[in-house]
């Protein structure tokens, strides 16, 4: 490790890119064009068979039925994982805003054409559908069709659902995308220098207090003379959220996002009271904080300081080796695994202007593999969101063999694997 503040030195991710090419080799790959073209008649053909009869499928047809569906989302899935990796890293890159906008546009008509079968599957009765959850024949998707059925009292009309999927293209998925180039566009001026929003919130992690406070200084200012379009985003987003949630008869804000977590308002309601109560133990952290800093008073910049002054630097490869280390030493097939993601360049580490900040793990599709993203600085911390990241990537991994309609996980299991990850 070095004594160099990250700040001032290079920390060896400046070239840890990813290579997407196991989904698409670029944006005018033949495989995509092609992949882009035969979907939406792959759909039509696939509602012709299926739309209006579901209701009188046997239980092997509707595992036919669900292996093609399955087949449809994964190389839906494909491209949009693909258009959204690469915009990741470029925001300002036009090419690549373009296949966005296209992969947004292609999944808004995919689900427009494939949305009859969550509406004629939700509309079955409880015996009719108890029936097929229970069919031998669907046992592998027996999670898929039980938990689809949680909601049976909020979906719509078929042609309501159309609507809303035409809609989303130029509603929220746009100011999402709004509020990603907007940040990636921003710069951040610190110490005669320009900096990316990533680059400026690391700042704030130097043992340096001065610096600590021109880092707060220009983050403000930036933030600031943005205030007007991310308030507007923010307001637009809660409205679009709160007239979904009037659209679907949900009975509480919380309720949407509790369904897709596969949890329930009560048991959210409890957690959130529990921390409520427990405010005093953060006070006592950071009272604890304010004097291991030697701190009179505390404030918003001091929050992320080091206790340990001049917090040495990190190098990509000390991280590598402290992360494959430690997933090895747990057990022998998670090291390989995580190995995988260096040895392969699933992982985009480099710190860029253009690239959007903070750090995930994509799952992409069964078909493929898991890529992580971050914005590796040389950090203690750094090292930490790398080890996050890689608990969801062995996680997304192991979990590709139950295919596209069964590989996503609620947050409540996800965040299992990438906290372990991390302790």
């Amino acid at each position: 490790m070095s004594d160099t503040p990250s700040s001032e030195k290079k920390t060896g991710a400046e070239t840890i890119n990813w290579d997407l090419s196991d989904l698409y080799t670029s944006t005018n790959d033949p495989e995509l064009l092609s992949d882009k073209k035969e979907i939406l008649n792959e759909a039509e053909q696939f509602a012709a068979t299926y739309k209006g009869k579901i209701s009188g499928l046997s239980a092997k047809e509707f595992c036919e039925m669900l292996e093609k569906y399955e087949t449809l989302q994964d190389k839906g899935g494909k491209i949009g994982s693909f258009a959204y990796l690469q915009w990741s890293t470029d925001t300002a890159n036009a090419e690549y805003g373009k296949l966005v906008q296209e992969s947004n546009e292609l999944g808004s008509e995919l689900s427009q054409k494939l949305v009859f079968l969550d509406v004629e599957w939700l509309e079955l009765s409880e015996d009719e559908a108890q029936k097929l959850i229970d069919a031998p024949e669907l046992s592998k998707y027996k999670h898929y069709l039980e938990s689809s059925r949680r909601y049976k009292d909020h979906v719509l009309k078929e042609e309501q659902e159309q609507i809303l999927s035409a809609k989303s293209v130029t509603g929220r998925s746009a100011w999402v995308r709004f509020f990603d180039e907007t940040l990636g566009a921003a710069k951040f001026e610190l110490d005669g220098k320009e900096l990316t929003e990533q680059e400026a919130l690391s700042k704030l992690h130097e043992s340096d207090r001065e610096l600590r406070i021109r880092a707060h200084a220009s983050l403000t200012k930036t933030f600031k003379d943005l205030g007007r379009q991310l308030t507007f985003v923010f307001n637009t987003l809660l409205a679009d959220k709160a007239t979904n949630d009037k659209l679907r008869q949900y009975p509480s804000w919380i309720t949407s996002r509790n369904l897709s977590n596969e949890t329930d308002d009560a048991t959210v309601d409890a957690l959130v009271n529990a921390v409520t109560d427990q405010y005093p133990l953060v006070q006592r952290y950071y009272k604890l904080k304010r004097d291991l800093l030697g701190l009179d008073e505390m404030f918003d910049y001091d929050r992320y300081a080091p206790i340990i002054q001049n917090e040495a630097s990190i190098s990509w490869d000390e991280a590598r080796e402290m992360v494959m280390d430690s997933y090895t030493e747990f057990h022998p097939e998670m090291g390989k695994i995580t190995g995988y993601f260096f040895e392969k360049n699933w992982i985009d580490a480099a710190i860029k202007p253009g690239k959007r900040g903070g750090a995930y793990s994509a799952s992409t599709v069964p078909s493929v593999h898991p890529y992580v993203f971050m914005n590796f600085d040389g950090k203690i911390r750094d090292v930490q969101t790398l080890a996050h990241e890689l608990g969801h990537g062995v996680h997304q991994y192991l979990s590709r063999q139950q295919g596209a309609l069964q590989a996503g996980t609620p947050l409540t299991t996800a965040e299992t694997a990438s906290v372990f990850g991390e302790m």
